[in-house]
This record gives structure tokens, C-alpha cells and sequence, in this order.
């Protein structure tokens, strides 16, 4: 069995008062694996990253991994007195023994680079392959970019489980790019940004792997809905 846990952390808007929300979630849950996106480190706040302050009151999790993707100089249309540094980033309860980034070919409408962050995590002797995804603004531009990094760990005879904000709104329409996958809002409907009444957030399981269970946290942890799952291999009894 593996559990995960995917949640765009929705940078440091109102994050004060969501931070108890959060560790209590985490703690609730105790997900083998965290995906965070929209990840901040800003000085204006903390010295210390999002992740570091999570990973100081959540002591299960000593390995993790966070990239940053770009300096991000303006928020909301305005300019930032301090440059943040933002990205996404993965805690792991099990060792992370291989990490890289892949850039998806941006997005022509916005100046936000878009990468993958794939890890390889070892647990009971097994290899797992993980990827972090945040995709473009745009659902065009996220089908081409999600179908890009397909092609790549397709062309590396890999397949891995997919965590994260997709930025589709129903990723069920793309079942022909996705073969060889099972999807989370297949096997139970659900709603992650409330705000549109859609979902943008998704895990995609290998087909060598079955989803046990699937909830919805609906506490106030971000502008998007926390995704926790548990899931084991076919060959599992």
C-alpha cells in the first residue's frame, strides 16, 4: 500500500491561518507522499521556505525535494518589492534517491516557465517513480504540455504516478492520452476548486497500480481542495 496526499499550496495568500489547517491534515491522514505546488520561498514572510516551515511540525517526513522554478517579480498584477522564489516541491516519508526537473515547452500567453518535477523514491526495496505536475493556465496549453511529458518518460520506457494541478478541467476527456493510466476523479467524482465548481487536480495511477480509497479534505487548507488517496500494486492481495 501507498498513500499520497496533492495540494496547491496556493502561495502565502491568507497562510497564517491555513498553516494549523494544513498540519493538521497532515497529520491526520500521514500520506507516504506530499505533492505541494504554488510553493514560496518569500522573504516578506519567512527566511524559511513553506516547506521548511511545514516539515518542522510534520517530523515524519525528513526527506524532501523542492524546486524553484522561477523568480516571480510580480503578484496579482502588481510589482513585488522582494522577488519570491516560487516552485513545487515533494515530502517523502522513504529516502529520495534520484531528482530532476523537466521543462514543458511555456506557454506563448504567460511569463510563469512551467516544470515537472520527477522524483525516484525507494520504499521496501521498490523503486517508485513520482512526478509533481503544474501545468499552464490555459487548457490548451496544459493538454499540449501534459501530452509533451508523456512522450518524454514514454521515450525513457517509464511510467509514473502523477500527482498535482493540472489546470484541465476535466481531465476524463483525455482518456485516449492517458492509456495505461487510471485517473482519481474516475474512481470517485469530485470537485477541487471550488470556485469554478470544477476539478483541476488530479492523481493518475499506472494501470499496475488500483486506487483502495480517495477523499476530499474540505477544511480550509488553499483556493483549491486537498487530494488524499491510497493505493496498492494488482499484485497486492
Amino acid at each position: 500500500m501507498l498513500s499520497l496526499f496533492t495540494l496547491n499550496l496556493w502561495r502565502y495568500y491568507d497562510f497564517e491561518k491555513r498553516l494549523p489547517n494544513i498540519i493538521s491534515c497532515l497529520n491526520k491522514y500521514q500520506p507516504d507522499i506530499i505533492f505541494f505546488q504554488e510553493t514560496q520561498i518569500d522573504p516578506s514572510h519567512s527566511p524559511f521556505s513553506q516547506i521548511e516551515q511545514i516539515k518542522k511540525q510534520i517530523l515524519s517526513h525528513q526527506f524532501s525535494f523542492q524546486s524553484t522554478i522561477y523568480l516571480k517579480k510580480s503578484q496579482r498584477g502588481k510589482t513585488l518589492e522582494t522577488p519570491v522564489q516560487h516552485g513545487v516541491a515533494v515530502l517523502s516519508k522513504y529516502p529520495i534517491i534520484n531528482g530532476f526537473e523537466y521543462y514543458v515547452t511555456p506557454n506563448q500567453n504567460e511569463n510563469e516557465p512551467r516544470s515537472i518535477l520527477c522524483l525516484d523514491i525507494e520504499k521496501d526495496n521498490q523503486i517508485l517513480k513520482l512526478a509533481n505536475i503544474h501545468l499552464a493556465n490555459q487548457e490548451d496549453w496544459a493538454k499540449k504540455q501534459l501530452r509533451e511529458f508523456l512522450n518524454f518518460i514514454h521515450s525513457r520506457n517509464e511510467q509514473r504516478i502523477m500527482a498535482g494541478d493540472f489546470n484541465l478541467y476535466n481531465l476524463k476527456n483525455y482518456q485516449k492520452l492517458l492509456q495505461g493510466y487510471e485517473l482519481s476523479n474516475i474512481f470517485k467524482p469530485y470537485i477541487s476548486y471550488p470556485k469554478d465548481n470544477w476539478c483541476l487536480d488530479y492523481i493518475l495511477i499506472p494501470n499496475i497500480y488500483s486506487f483502495q480509497t480517495l477523499e476530499i479534505n474540505n477544511t480550509y487548507l488553499s483556493d483549491h481542495k486537498g487530494i488524499f488517496t491510497v493505493i496498492k500494486t494488482n499484485q497486492q492481495s
